[in-house]
């Protein structure tokens, strides 16, 4: 990875950020090689890994802080890989100039999964936002399962009978709409009864026992029986005093989970202004429908669904400018970088799977289209909105995936606020000062703040917007020639200034 590492844009997301990142650990290391055994650990339990870089100062906008002795910094985290993490994990170390001054990179690499859980102290820990967190029994009991069906070649859990169930239990509004296109998409099925489809595409089993698919895809209240298989929704509200409204869990098979999330996804969902071909401005979601369906989509269909999960719903969260979908378990056959490649195919439940492509929302819509594709298609849609690319991370006992609409990658998410909201004067509404919006939603207004040059703590006090929202608008500006920086990335000292008239 160090070949490809472009580290100033990784300080620069960080920056945007204001943090650590699920993948990326920041220590300053001034006073020697700090305390890693957590986050080795961590990484260590990600499939994919992370990164620790050392020789920046997260505090001080993650400026390096100058490294004295690369070389017993690298010793010292070498030592606490092989030493304090058992199994120990592999790092592979390189060092890099910032400004002028040595930063070490240390890329630690994801155990296999027959070698999972790592553990520091006698506990499993994983990676959750920007820290390190003890696994709970119920995760270890997760990984344990994986690897016993890898080791043994259990069958799946979604092909397993579900005691007690029959026939009965189906919907029989959707076993018919169900049965109708399984017969359709195969000639073999074109003649066979209802009951006959249902046994042979593993609806029900041999012993006449809905399976574990057969009940979550086509059962009349799967939640009866399995209650884990269900959506929970909610959004996180930014005050204190408040901390979730619109909280709901839904219920019902997997055609009505997909129905009931994209109907609350449609009320929560933010919208602002788009512009047509024609240039008129029209209300939408701030994040294509499309792809925020086929995540929820994904979400339903790929969820592990074997007894360490049995307490663990699909949960969807707004949260600020993201849209926050995480299912239990991880990956299966396929790595993080593999998704939206043409070899980033893998059914993590190929029976439910199977029985998904024949399955119908109420409008008659398919819940997927079995082809693989999706994530590409999650890809493309956000890239044609002008949005950041969508996030993946896979933490080994749940994987979650995260759309954005502003922050970083700010886009016309929402009408221009209030002036009073801000404490610099506006601009009139007919001056040529709108032009601007079309470059960031909040550059009208860094632009009056830069009557005078200011730096971007200068800049964050004047207006009263964030650390993001102000990084953001300004390098906009920078790019499209409006403004100009005297200084140097990083430095205090350093000042934006105007350099072009309206």
């Amino acid at each position: 990875m160090s070949d490809s590492l472009d580290l100033p844009a990784l300080i620069a997301a960080l920056r945007r950020r204001g943090g650590d990142s699920t993948t990326i650990e920041v220590k300053s290391a001034r006073e020697g090689c700090p305390s890693l055994g957590p986050t080795l650990c961590a990484f260590g339990n990600m499939p994919e890994g992370g990164l620790i870089i050392l020789g920046l100062d997260e505090h001080n906008d993650f400026i390096p802080v100058g490294l004295s002795d690369v070389a017993t910094l690298e010793q010292g985290v070498a030592g606490q890989a092989r030493e304090a993490v058992t199994p120990p994990v592999a790092c592979a170390f390189s060092t890099h100039s910032v400004d002028g001054a040595d930063v070490l990179v240390v890329e630690v690499e994801g155990l296999p999964l027959m070698s999972r859980p790592a553990r520091y102290r006698g506990y499993a820990y994983l990676r959750q936002s920007d820290g390190d967190y003890r696994m709970s029994d119920l995760e270890v009991a997760q990984i344990d399962a994986r690897k016993a069906h890898r080791l043994h070649d259990i069958p799946r859990p979604d092909a397993e009978p579900v005691v007690g169930t029959k026939t009965d239990d189906l919907d029989t509004d959707l076993v018919a709409v169900y049965t109708d296109a399984s017969r359709s998409a195969s000639r073999r099925l074109a003649s066979r009864t209802s009951e006959e489809i249902l046994r042979m595409t593993g609806v029900v089993t041999s012993l006449g026992e809905l399976s574990l698919a057969g009940l979550y895809a086509l059962g009349a209240f799967p939640q009866g029986f399995r209650p884990a298989l269900g959506v929970t929704a909610a959004v996180r509200a930014p005050s204190r005093g408040m901390r979730t409204r619109d909280l709901v869990h839904f219920t019902g098979p997997v055609s009505d989970l997909l129905e009931d999330a994209m109907q609350w996804i449609r009320r929560n969902l933010p919208t602002g202004m788009r512009y047509d071909e024609a240039g008129n401005g029209q209300d939408a979601p701030v994040l294509p429908l499309r792809a925020v369906r086929e995540l929820i989509a994904n979400a339903l269909v790929h969820r592990n669904l074997d007894a360490a999960t049995d307490t663990k719903r699909v949960e969807i969260r707004i949260v600020e400018d993201k849209l926050v979908i995480t299912s239990p378990g991880g990956l299966e056959g396929v790595s993080e970088h593999q998704l939206g490649q043409p070899d980033g195919k893998s059914a993590v439940n190929p029976h439910l799977y199977d029985i998904s492509r024949n399955l119908r929302t109420s409008n008659g819509a398919r819940v997927i289209e079995g082809e693989g594709g999706g994530i590409r298609e999650v890809q493309e849609a956000v890239a044609q909105a002008g949005l950041p690319p969508p996030a993946f991370r896979d933490f080994g006992t749940r994987f979650t995936a995260i759309l954005s609409w502003r922050g970083p990658f700010e886009t016309p998410a929402e009408p221009l606020l209030d002036d009073e909201r801000y404490n610099v004067p506006a601009a009139r509404r007919d001056s040529p000062i709108r032009s601007l919006e079309k470059v960031s939603r909040h550059a009208p207004v860094i632009w009056s703040a830069l009557e005078t040059p200011r730096s971007i703590a200068s800049l964050r006090k004047t207006t009263g917007l964030s650390y993001r929202q102000v990084q953001w608008a300004v390098q906009r500006l920078l790019d499209e020639g409006f403004i100009e920086m005297v200084g140097g990335q990083g430095r205090r000292a350093t000042v934006y200034r105007r350099i072009s008239t309206l």
